[in-house]
């Protein structure tokens, strides 16, 4: 009885370990191909609940990827046209908000295609954010 115990917890730890070196290695790949991280917060109208939601932020020609942290898919969870997303404001975190996003992040508040859409990064990424849009082809809607 107790060597099944044994056998049932060491495949559970064994599993779980595995979980996380895979959750580890997609992190890794991500911000090899050009990622940084990068919590996002949407509309409620959007489809999304309004709470904060970690991730890794990638450029891909003329969008922005977004990949969940915690996930195991390979393809992005949103992603943003550079045609149709503008910056409207950029802020520090509220009291709230510090307590909820990484240290160091700053608060860009974006539209994207008619929907409101809160995006959180280091100073460092948002500086680059803000050149790629300002870096778009004529034609683009970028309102800084």
């Amino acid at each position: 009885m107790v060597s099944w115990t044994l056998l049932v917890l060491g495949a559970l730890a064994l599993a779980a370990v595995l979980v996380l070196l895979a959750l580890y290695v997609r992190r890794g790949i991500l911000q090899r191909d050009g990622g940084f991280d990068m919590c996002v917060r949407g509309d409620s109208h959007d489809g999304w609940s309004g709470g904060w939601a970690f991730g890794i932020g990638r450029y891909r020609d003329d969008t922005l990827e977004w990949f969940r942290t915690f996930s195991f898919t390979t393809w992005p969870k949103r992603t943003f046209r550079r045609s149709e997303l503008g910056v409207d404001s950029r802020r520090q975190p509220d009291t709230e908000e510090s307590y909820e996003l990484p240290a160091g992040h700053v608060v860009l508040v974006c539209r994207s295609g008619g929907a409101t859409v809160e995006v959180s990064m280091t100073e460092a990424a948002a500086t680059a954010f803000v050149t790629w849009l300002e870096a778009a082809p004529p034609g683009g809607q970028f309102v800084g």
